[in-house]
């Protein structure tokens, strides 16, 4: 398992070095906005927000570069007759996957507690947040990875976006017709952290982390019995 990720890694390295890269933008901004006190406590937990979600955003782009290269008829067949076969191929780069957004949930955390440290314990912490940006990424990856598998890289990233820009229209569609008079607050994202915070949202805290993780292993259990038909499809 660890030539395997160790192989992803390497395959996947200039756009690890991209995100590394946007991350650490995100990081310094973060907190050279805590530092200079330009900006309000309420206003830096806005462009925060914005920003570690745009890191996740990026790391979702990227993921289909993880399955490209092996997208060949000779690297299937070398794959299958390994050691670790198939299974370990697939299981590699699910673990790929999960540990790119835990590092980056890790990176957002030390973040957010450092703007926090900086501005006072009455500034807003945006964690639950990261944490909920980190579940749902892992959804969009349960989806899509299976799609990769089967039919390629380019072909599930279509289907990744796709589904993206029904979940954007269905959020537009709400924000015509739904209850959005939080957004015309003073504070509109303390209205979001406080909305977080209740009780009326405890049980979709608990359900996006169990969902997100079963359909991550049931995606997992798919791709492997998908493998096969997909890499007959591969070209030379």
């Amino acid at each position: 398992m660890r030539g395997l990720l160790y192989k992803n890694f390497l395959l996947y390295r200039i756009d690890l070095i991209v995100i590394a890269c946007i991350q650490l933008i995100v990081s310094l901004t973060v907190i050279i906005m805590s530092v200079t006190n330009v900006n309000t406590a309420e206003e830096i937990t806005v462009y925060s927000t914005v920003l570690y979600f745009s890191v996740f955003i990026v790391s979702d782009l990227f993921e289909q570069q993880m399955f490209a290269p092996d997208e060949k008829k000779s690297v299937s067949c070398f794959i299958i007759s390994a050691p670790e076969g198939l299974k370990g191929h697939v299981r590699s780069k699910y673990f790929t996957i999960l540990i790119v957004n835990l590092a980056i949930l890790f990176c957002c955390f030390v973040t957010d507690m450092i703007s926090k440290g900086i501005l006072g314990v009455e500034a807003h912490s945006v964690g639950l947040l990261c944490l909920l940006f980190f579940f749902v990424n892992l959804f969009f990856s349960a989806f899509s990875t299976p799609f990769y598998i089967r039919f390629g890289a380019s072909y599930g990233n279509r289907v990744k976006f796709g589904t993206l820009g029904v979940i954007i229209l269905i959020a537009a569609i709400y924000g015509l017709f739904g209850d959005i008079s939080f957004l015309f607050k003073d504070d509109p994202m303390s209205a979001v952290i406080a909305f977080f915070s209740s009780g009326k949202a405890r049980l979709f805290q608990l359900l996006i982390p169990v969902v997100s993780l079963i359909l991550y292993y049931v995606s997992y259990r798919i791709s492997i019995a998908l493998y096969r038909k997909g890499s007959e499809s591969y070209e030379q």
